[in-house]
């Protein structure tokens, strides 16, 4: 006989929401500072970089482990652990006084981060029993996932104007100690009985082949794809995944079951998600671009022109999901929310430096509703496939595909644009510019901008016309790779994972089965 519901599983999810959201905010309240932290702490363009890409190579290399600590010893007792120490992070970011402090900070922060994210999912799953509810509960854990994109960008901005700019990392602290102290209350304890000896072997390989591969994506827009050191990351990578999959086959107690990813349910829901992030993230990337350097218009006011669209849509429809995933099937919902990424994503394709804000309100729209459509189906699709008392890994699998996703996503859009820029530079010779300056102007159009703030007249406004139509051609030519990538990925999804629902009650390691009984320690 099942155990009786939480009577405290909403109150629970709330709490998870925040713990959630503290994330969320701080993934996104970072790119409105970027400037401020040039002018104040002296950063460098590439300290600017490892400033966001010291917490992402950590917070992603640390995904399996923390998931599989979770369920050994305690998702309550981890989250916590991750509470704690993404608000002290926080606090000392805050207190920061060189860009190597805050780096440092950074990492400690996905550290935090790391040990928060895959115990929310996992207490989730543990603490809603019923099949239904669950899938309200997921759709409201993706609906504060997405929320932290539109309170980010916006809090930034509003704290920026008036506090210094330590008020970005300072803002956490008071969300974490609301989180630690509602946690107490009202998060059950819940972990695997039979987790068995911790895997320091499988952790150490797994966190250096992920650290490789995020490393040799994240490096290659600015070093160069053809440098040795990115080129070397690439194979460091797949020959230490190699011995990671080696390696948990024949542990005694496996850190992840690989034998799990022989299910389609699984395997194909995990790469769906991160085609999926992949074709979001580069088009947000370059949208958010395009409306700063081309349009004009100031980091405010481009996070608001796409955080609100894409928020309100995301309020009205996610919380919707559940009742069409019961109507169409969790599969349909991730082939139909890739296949509009797709057409989202070809939408833009189309834009010039002279289109309306309209037109892309409509896409942000259509970008909104995949969003809200693909992302409690697939996350309800991968937690379909592993047993309850292994949802720290299951969980951990989800974030890791999404962030993955996310970094290659941005790899990708922008060496496409980059590439792409020169071809649509327009201006041969400008009378009063020389050919070096020429030659900057086409290479980027940060050199354009840099190059046009030492003309006047119209020697400036042809540059800067030319530079906006070139960045708007680069963000044309990888909106239509993007549009290609996810309709592979709508198409890929649609062959791999099993159709129709699993029914409930069934084994959960059979690929055509439901989520079975979840039970809280």
């Amino acid at each position: 006989m099942a155990d009786a519901p939480d009577p405290r599983r909403w109150w629970t999810l709330g709490v998870l929401g925040l713990s959630l959201l503290v994330i969320g905010i701080d993934n996104n309240i970072l790119n409105v500072a970027m400037p401020t932290l040039v002018r104040k702490l002296g950063a460098t363009p590439s300290q600017l970089q490892w400033i966001v890409d010291s917490y992402v190579l950590v917070f992603v290399g640390l995904l399996l482990i923390s998931g599989r600590l979770g369920d050994r010893l305690g998702r309550k007792g981890v989250m916590t652990a991750g509470l704690v120490v993404f608000g002290t992070s926080s606090l000392l970011a805050a207190l920061s006084s060189s860009a190597t402090q805050l780096i440092a900070c950074r990492a400690v922060m996905g550290v935090g981060a790391a040990l928060i994210m895959p115990a929310t999912l996992s207490i989730l799953v543990n603490v809603f029993t019923d099949p239904a509810e669950r899938r309200r509960a997921i759709a409201y854990w993706s609906l504060m996932n997405a929320t932290s994109a539109f309170i980010g960008p916006v809090t930034g901005g509003l704290l920026l104007r008036q506090f210094a700019w330590g008020s970005v990392f300072l803002i956490n602290v008071p969300i974490v100690a609301v989180a630690l102290a509602a946690g107490r209350v009202l998060v059950p304890t819940s972990r695997d009985p039979d987790a068995g000896k911790f895997d320091l072997v499988g952790a150490g390989l797994s966190a250096a082949a992920l650290g490789a591969l995020l490393w040799g994506i994240i490096e290659g827009p600015s070093k160069g794809w053809g440098e040795p050191v990115v080129l070397f990351a690439f194979p460091a990578a797949l020959a230490l995944g190699f011995a990671f999959v080696r390696w948990e086959l024949r542990a005694p107690d496996p850190m992840v079951d690989i034998v799990a990813f022989r299910r389609p349910r699984l395997s194909g829901a995990a790469v769906a998600v991160m085609i999926a992030f992949v074709a979001m993230s580069g088009s947000m990337f370059l949208v958010i671009q395009s409306l700063q350097l081309v349009k004009g218009y100031t980091p405010l006011t481009a996070a608001l022109a796409t955080s609100v669209p894409i928020c309100t849509v995301n309020f009205l429809w996610m919380p919707r999901a559940p009742r069409m995933i019961e109507r169409f099937t969790a599969k349909r919902m991730v082939v139909g929310g890739i296949g509009t990424i797709s057409l989202a994503a070809m939408m833009i394709s189309t834009t010039t430096a002279h289109s309306s804000y309209l037109f892309l309100f409509v896409a942000f729209a259509l970008m909104a509703l995949a969003f809200s459509s693909f992302l409690p189906a697939s996350t309800e699709t991968i937690m379909a496939a592993v047993p309850a008392q292994k949802a720290g890994a299951g969980s951990a699998i989800n974030q890791m595909a999404r962030q993955l996703g996310q970094a290659l996503g941005v790899a990708m859009a922008g060496s496409v644009a980059a590439s792409a820029y020169p071809g649509g530079f327009s201006a041969k010779e400008v009378p009063g510019v020389s050919t070096a300056a020429l030659d900057t102007a086409r290479g980027s159009i940060t050199g354009a901008v840099r190059v046009a703030s030492q003309l006047t007249g119209d020697a400036r406004a042809v540059v800067l016309d030319a530079a906006h139509n070139a960045f708007i051609h680069g963000m044309r030519t990888a909106m239509a790779a993007t549009a290609t990538i996810a309709l592979l990925g709508a198409l890929y999804a649609a062959k791999v994972i099993p159709s129709g629902p699993p029914p409930v009650g069934a084994d959960p390691t059979d690929d055509d089965a439901a989520l079975g009984q979840l039970v809280v320690d």
